[in-house]
């Protein structure tokens, strides 16, 4: 729980002010921190899109690789996308600590 109340500290002190962060990456970073939680806090975690765009009620797959893109360019997280459509893509968000592959 600690681990969660400082990646949500980090991230509401960065894009107090970043004005490039809209509200859909405000909804798709808070799915992807109750991701985390549901792995038990461990990074990397995997994500599966079609999960993370229904919770944080985004349509548009192009959307979607939009924002995740945008949050790894930004610092926010660390993505490290896969391009199997049998594996899953991961995240992680602590500051620092990058995804590495499995």
């Amino acid at each position: 729980m600690e681990q969660m109340k400082q990646a949500l500290e980090e991230f509401m002190a960065g894009i107090r002010k970043d004005p490039r962060i809209c509200l859909a990456h405000i909804g798709v970073f808070s799915v992807l921190l109750h991701v985390r939680e549901e792995y038990g806090g461990k990074e990397p975690f995997p994500i599966k899109r079609e999960e993370l765009m229904k919770s944080a009620k985004i349509s548009s797959t192009a959307t979607y690789f939009k924002i995740i893109r945008q949050l790894h360019e930004y610092g926010y997280i660390y993505y490290l996308p896969t391009f199997n459509r049998m594996g899953q893509s991961r995240v992680s968000l602590s500051t620092g600590q990058a995804p590495v592959p499995h």
